[in-house]
């Protein structure tokens, strides 16, 4: 029979007082969420398993021993000291074990950072329309003990198939009922459990694939004097006559970077994949993409510096 941690859970909810309650999000794996302004105590119920009823059991809390003893226990969290409760025979033969996590509500996220751009903590894109997207995040740099806990994303009621990275800090997703040909209905729901030690934060994000939508860097492929011509990015949709580009070009001075918003900047959006530049003095070209059905967001910028005499391609 499969070990199961088993709480004293009616309908997978318990509540442990007016501001608390506890649920399961995986097995042997709990969360106590606390709507409390500040922290305090309160006390949960665990049970090692119905098997070993009239057993003599022991537990232990993060490796260490606790004074209650038998089956079922009720122990006291102090605050977001949250931990890893296993219980035992008197031999020390191990049983079965619980993780249990304490979610302040109320309290200012502090695992992840907010992304500087959106002010989301969640920051999703997609490179084109083929049902693919990419959700990342920050983590602080102080939270030393981070693990992903859960994630789930889910359209209309059907699962998304997530994978996530190494670093823990990126999910890649594909949704294979994705139709890029119809108008979305119905939106993406993704869903994040994220904890450091045995504090718990729960992130969400809801998103249409055609609000994210980022193309990839636009590819510079000529460049003779002072005219440009471009190509739309490999990863971008096909074909250009469903899925057009807009592109905005900027020439800025030699010494300043894509985003200087300063004297002597020509800026102009287009439809057409070629520019010539009306400078005689050291510049450099810009380009970038943006789907002009959504004008969600532009790609990051491609660029050349253009000398007098001299130029490099940087793409």
């Amino acid at each position: 029979m499969k070990k199961k941690i088993i709480f004293l859970i009616l309908q997978a909810v318990l509540q442990l007082a007016d501001s608390t309650s506890l649920r399961v999000i995986q097995p042997n794996v709990a969360v106590v969420d606390s709507d409390m302004q500040e922290l305090s105590s309160f006390t949960v119920p665990l049970h090692c398993g119905e098997q070993y009823e009239g057993e003599q059991i022991h537990w232990e809390k993060n490796g260490k021993s606790i004074s209650e003893t038998g089956n079922r226990i009720t122990v006291t969290i102090d605050g977001l000291l949250g931990g890893n409760f296993t219980c035992h025979r008197p031999n020390r033969d191990f049983l079965n074990y619980t993780i249990l996590l304490v979610h302040p509500v109320k309290f200012h996220k502090a695992l992840l950072l907010e992304q500087s751009s959106s002010k989301e903590f969640l920051s999703c894109t997609a490179k084109n329309y083929n049902g693919q997207f990419y959700c990342s995040w920050k983590w602080h740099h102080e939270r030393t003990h981070k693990a992903v806990v859960y994630f789930a994303a889910i359209r209309n009621s059907t699962d998304i198939n997530c994978t996530l990275d190494s670093n823990i800090s990126e999910l890649t997703c594909i949704d294979k009922d994705y139709c890029p040909y119809s108008e979305e209905s119905m939106s993406i729901n993704l869903t994040l459990l994220v904890r450091n030690m045995f504090r718990l934060e729960e992130h969400h994000r809801t998103f249409f694939i055609r609000d994210i939508v980022k193309p990839d860097k636009v590819g510079i492929t000529k460049i003779q004097d002072n005219e440009f011509e471009w190509r739309p990015p490999e990863t971008w949709s096909f074909p250009c006559s469903f899925f057009p580009l807009s592109y905005e070009v900027k020439v800025v001075p030699r010494s300043h970077d894509c985003d200087y918003t300063g004297n002597r900047v020509e800026q102009k959006e287009t439809n057409k994949t070629h520019y010539k530049v009306n400078s005689k003095k050291p510049f450099t070209f810009c380009i970038r993409a943006q789907d002009p059905l959504t004008k969600a967001v532009w790609s990051d910028w491609s660029h050349h510096h253009q000398k007098k005499h001299h130029h490099i391609l940087e793409k």
